[in-house]
């Protein structure tokens, strides 16, 4: 994909806030890990000598097994903790790891990841009842913010600030790069996604929606039956029934999970 001015200036606003951290923290969902990285944000750490952590949330969404594997596969190239933010499961360890990580207190954490990761919900905890009102950053774009979470710890706030690196329809919905009621193509987003899931062996459209299909197109047919999505006329309503399919899996009512490269026992 070429380099639009656009990504170029949301590089810089990463550089920018690396620069202004101690440490990054890269939100990742624990259902699709590989997915929701970012190999060059990694890499601006690394060459800014800044401290990288790697947090796997939503993992109440995902397999014991499979998260150890995950834990043990990225901890290969930062130290790496999984956590449900929304339950409060492992955000006791998210702070000792902070502290463990920092090479001083105070200390300012870099929040980073795609959209929908869960990235509000980890700060939210953070803050707590420390949190202090939120500013904006001379320089920065509307919504980047720093918080004084604690009296230790400084959380800088990145919302949206990856750039887009796919232009597959499926990937873009599982980073979060497009929302079900904006996205152009709901019915191509669905199948991409569907795709991966049945290619992962998932059962998540058997728990979910109770159809046990193995073509895409014909699983979106069977969700607008299901949920009577229905035209006039009585025509299938394929366009509704892809986005409640996408916004299932954003919502977590609809999961996969994958293994590490190499690992598939």
């Amino acid at each position: 994909m070429a380099i639009t001015q656009f990504n170029r200036e949301s590089w810089r606003r990463v550089e920018r806030m690396v620069e202004a951290s101690d440490i990054v923290m890269e939100v990742l969902d624990a259902r699709d890990p590989e997915a929701t990285r970012s190999p060059r944000a990694e890499a601006m750490v690394r060459e800014r000598g800044k401290g990288l952590l790697i947090v796997l949330n939503k993992a109440d969404l995902v397999p014991m097994n499979a998260l150890l594997r995950w834990k043990r596969a990225l901890e290969r190239d930062a130290p790496t903790i999984f956590i449900s933010a929304k339950y409060r499961l492992g955000t006791r360890m998210l702070t000792k790891t902070i502290k463990r990580t920092a090479t001083r207190i105070p200390v300012t954490v870099l929040v980073m990841g795609y959209p929908n990761v869960g990235k509000s919900t980890i700060i939210n905890y953070l803050s707590g009842r420390y949190a202090a009102p939120t500013s904006p950053v001379p320089g920065w774009t509307r919504g980047e913010k720093i918080i004084k979470a604690r009296p230790w710890l400084t959380v800088i706030d990145s919302p949206g600030i990856i750039p887009v690196e796919s232009n597959d329809p499926g990937m873009r919905i599982v980073r979060g790069e497009e929302s079900p009621s904006d996205v152009e193509d709901p019915v191509r987003s669905a199948i991409s996604l569907i795709k991966r899931m049945l290619e992962l062996g998932s059962t998540a459209l058997m728990d979910r929606y109770g159809i046990d299909v193995r073509d895409p197109m014909e699983a979106i047919e069977a969700v607008a039956r299901r949920r009577g999505f229905l035209l006039r006329g009585g025509r299938l309503n394929i366009d509704e029934a892809a986005r409640a399919i996408l916004r299932d899996w954003i919502e977590g009512k609809l999961t996969y999970y994958t293994l590490p490269r190499g690992d598939s026992t």
